[in-house]
């Protein structure tokens, strides 16, 4: 089996390599390749994804490159991570949005819009080479931003192999429960459904035993998880139910909004500026000559990076920090699973005879009865080698359907937007955006964003 990932000289392409490599035996990989249309990147990340791959398993050929069509050729699977435009393009989506007063955050709103933009042509460039060079039951696992977007362009763009949208926001919520509850992870069973980065965590039961009201009164909830940027009376509201922490950009909108302005420095622009210091440092020495100091300078940096997440739009330190790890540690530490996780749990399910329950983006096909069939949703779903079962959740109050029903309306008109190159669509989709929600401001942004070169042939 061969496993080819677009976009694999990123940042975290070492965590990547890691996961893929001490579970290369649960899904028969034989063969896998990096791929990224900048040398540069494999030079420094790649290499040091490379070393840490093929110290775990040096029995599997493993491989960078810039070719995409010797990289597809064969692949059964592949697995997306790309960032079209990179750190520059990501900073103008931000400092456009915030120069007309509204959030840019990178995945939704307006922000998210602009990065749809450039992510969805890229793919489907992609997905041209996968249907002419990979293998015909080729499976594709999306965690291109904004994952849930770009899924739904692919599907509907009519390439015809399987299509998912991954994201490691819910499974990595649910990782942190047990510790709270007390239980094995493997007695915990969660309902998750909405959309991606727009999802809510429902129906906790440890073995079979409803422990919702246990869970949400603990106060280590609202400080030692993700859930510390949520209220105890908001979650109340939400009707006993657990936030996607990207849900922090609609429920304190405003508070977000003054924080990052008060910043005075985008969380683009500070990725950026770590991101030049860690490639600096990198570039002064030979990477793959000298894997454990390489190692030692991405990981200094790479934790930056990591320790500030959502530190400017909440104004609070963030509790689940990472320390400091060797080369070594690194290595021999057990692996977390993250978006290859999700990938990974996927195929080997398919393949057993046990049932794994895993958030995955995909056509909804009548789970969420309030949305058409056709709408790409994020949902919980059981994996067996009967197939994927998704779970459709007991109760949705009506107020996160109104507001799914919202969002959903600015994807659809989003990815049709971006298909057709449609710009009087764009304003549309902005102005059904709950964060924009105005047809003078969704204008100005679509004529803000459709400035750039690359975009001249919208109509």
């Amino acid at each position: 089996m061969k496993l080819t990932v677009l976009g694999g000289g990123g940042v975290r392409s070492a965590f990547l390599a890691k996961s893929l490599a001490y579970n290369a035996h649960r899904i028969g990989l034989k063969e896998v390749v990096f791929l990224d249309n900048s040398e540069e990147n494999l030079a420094l990340f790649g290499q040091i994804a490379s070393y840490i791959f093929k110290t775990i398993r040096p029995d599997i050929d493993f491989s960078l490159s810039t070719e995409p069509k010797t990289a597809l050729q064969g692949a059964n699977y592949v697995i997306t991570t790309l960032r079209v435009g990179g750190d520059g393009s990501r900073i103008r989506d931000e400092r456009i949005a915030l120069d007309h007063n509204t959030l840019g955050q990178e995945t939704t709103g307006a922000g998210g819009f602009a990065m749809a933009m450039r992510s969805i042509p890229a793919i489907l460039d992609y997905c041209r080479l996968i249907e002419e060079h990979a293998a015909s039951d080729a499976i594709l696992f999306n965690f291109t931003n904004p994952s849930g977007l770009v899924t739904e362009a692919i599907i509907k763009s009519g390439f015809k192999r399987r299509v998912y949208g991954i994201c490691d926001a819910p499974s990595e919520l649910i990782r942190e429960l047990p510790a709270i509850l007390g239980c094995a992870e493997s007695d915990l069973q969660v309902e998750c459904y909405g959309l991606n980065h727009f999802s809510w965590f429902t129906h906790f039961t440890v073995q079979g035993k409803d422990v919702t009201d246990i869970l949400i009164n603990k106060p280590e909830l609202y400080s030692k998880t993700a859930m510390q940027y949520f209220s105890p009376e908001l979650v109340r509201l939400c009707d006993k139910q657990l936030l996607n922490e990207y849900l922090y950009y609609y429920y304190y909108k405003e508070e977000a909004l003054q924080a990052i302005q008060a910043s005075g420095e985008t969380r683009g622009e500070q990725i950026a500026h770590i991101n030049w210091e860690m490639r600096e440092e990198l570039q002064s020495i030979d990477v793959k000559a000298r894997p454990v100091q390489a190692f030692d300078i991405w990981m200094k940096h790479y934790l930056r990076r990591e320790n500030s997440y959502m530190q400017n739009e909440s104004q609070q330190e963030k509790f689940n920090t990472r320390e400091p790890l060797t080369l070594q540690q690194f290595i021999e530490q057990p692996d977390s699973g993250g978006y290859a996780g999700v990938a990974l749990d996927i195929l080997e399910a398919v393949n057993s005879d046990a049932t794994k329950r895993i958030v995955v983006s995909l056509t909804n096909n009548g789970t969420l009865d309030f949305l058409r069939d056709d709408d790409v949703i994020e949902i919980s779903c059981d994996l067996s080698k009967e197939g994927m079962k998704p779970v459709t959740p007991i109760h949705v109050p009506t107020a996160q359907k109104n507001m799914i029903s919202c969002v959903k309306e600015y994807e659809r008109l989003a990815v049709e937007a971006i298909l057709k190159q449609d710009r009087s669509l764009a304003v549309r989709a902005l102005m059904a955006h709950p964060l924009v929600g105005s047809w003078s401001l969704a204008d100005k942004l679509v004529t803000a964003y459709l400035s750039g070169p690359q975009f001249t042939s919208w109509q």
